[in-house]
């Protein structure tokens, strides 16, 4: 029976550490991906949110817009002119809200890949304190 010699045992333990260290590369790789594309999805509905607002906020202003032109028209009329009135009035506060709403949403900065930095901070913070204690 022949005995391994030291570089042969060294050998047998560097591939399967090797393989370990890969796989965790890759399992870390796809949580860090994971995490990006759920930042991604939620970076489309804040989008998708905004623009739901500037068009409704351009169709209730468009739309009272309308109805004061309509207001002024029948200025003349009974009492059409306070129905006329009082909706434009309601469709043009209903559409500063709606701009109010959405200058507060556009002004906050978005949350793209912060999740995805500070893990990758903390991962750097673990392989810098597995580096001085194996120093």
């Amino acid at each position: 029976m022949t005995q391994p010699t030291g570089s042969e045992g060294a050998r047998e333990g560097l591939f399967p550490a090797l393989k370990n260290l890969i796989a965790t590369l890759l399992a870390i790789g796809k949580t860090r991906a994971e995490l990006l594309v759920n930042e991604l999805e939620e970076e489309k509905y804040r989008l998708m949110s905004l623009w739901s607002k500037a068009i409704g906020a351009a169709f209730l202003l468009a739309v009272g817009v309308i109805m004061a032109v309509f207001c002024l028209a029948l200025a003349l009329w009974e009492h059409r002119v306070a129905v006329f009135g009082i909706f434009a009035v309601l469709f043009i506060i209903g559409g500063l809200l709606l701009i109010f709403s959405l200058k507060s949403q556009a002004a906050q900065p978005s949350k793209l890949f912060r999740a995805s930095l500070a893990e990758l901070e903390a991962d750097m913070a673990q392989l810098r304190r597995r580096g001085k204690d194996q120093s």
